[in-house]
């Protein structure tokens, strides 16, 4: 259900030329007219069901070019795309390659942020905590797929993940947060546990988009921090031999 209004949005504010698009299904088929998209279907072949890391591995396995261009299917683009400074941040990769990721929004990577020589780029520093994260990025294909572990969902990709990052000395950019607008302009995010968040309908109205919010319903929480890090750590005391064997992945 957010496919639909995802892609009539991504039509909408994406100017081209357009890249092609690898939508991550498991097993179902889309399609959206004038979009270069192809469903991945990683899951056709497996009895098993994949977990999230490994959804992600097998569509980045069908991936020709060098670097990727990684989103969610509930950031639901708000206003023209900056085609021209993605195009730039590219180049800029394929140029060095060095560079492992360049953050495109204003969301993801926490504190530290450091300074950077580049123009427009700011560095995460090597211990900023969400080194890692899944919000719209440019990625080296390769680099993406290295931290990846079969046995993680997304929420452990991020946190363990980023532990993971503090261990090697990957370059990782991510646009100015003080200079630049971002790149792809979304609201974080539109899909909270398994709900809508409770910006989406006046997004939706303003664009055009019917959707039938009651099958999902709204996400009503309102947590303090404390609280987020408690629910934190009871997932990762769920299954402790798995967060250590994570915690301990390189």
């Amino acid at each position: 259900d957010c496919w639909l209004p995802f892609f009539t949005l991504f039509d909408r504010y994406w100017s081209t030329p357009r890249p092609p698009i690898i939508l991550n299904t498991e097993q179902k088929q889309f399609s959206y007219p004038d979009l270069n998209l192809r469903a991945s279907q990683v899951q056709h072949g497996v009895e098993r069901r994949l977990s999230w890391s490994e959804c992600l591995d097998a569509a980045l396995a069908t991936v020709e070019t060098p670097l990727v261009l990684y989103m969610q299917e509930d950031y639901f683009i708000e206003q023209a795309v900056d085609t021209a400074i993605i195009s730039e941040m590219a180049q800029q990769m394929l140029e060095d390659s060095t560079i492992k990721h360049i953050g495109l929004t204003h969301f993801g990577a926490g504190s530290p942020i450091l300074p950077d020589k580049r123009p427009a780029l700011s560095r995460i520093g090597p211990r900023a905590s969400y080194r890692l994260s899944t919000q719209a990025g440019l990625w080296r294909t390769d680099a993406l797929q290295s931290y990846l572990r079969p046995w993680e969902s997304g929420w452990m990709f991020e946190l363990f993940g980023t532990v993971r990052a503090w261990k090697r000395d990957d370059l990782f950019l991510t646009l100015d947060r003080a200079t630049t607008v971002p790149a792809i302009a979304y609201q974080h995010t539109g899909i909270v546990k398994g709900q809508w968040s409770k910006f989406v309908p006046a997004l939706f109205e303003r664009e055009g988009i019917t959707v039938d919010f009651d099958k999902r319903g709204f996400y009503e929480g309102n947590s303090s921090p404390l609280e987020r890090r408690l629910r934190l750590l009871k997932a990762i005391t769920a299954n402790p031999q798995v967060a250590a064997k994570s915690l301990f992945a390189r």
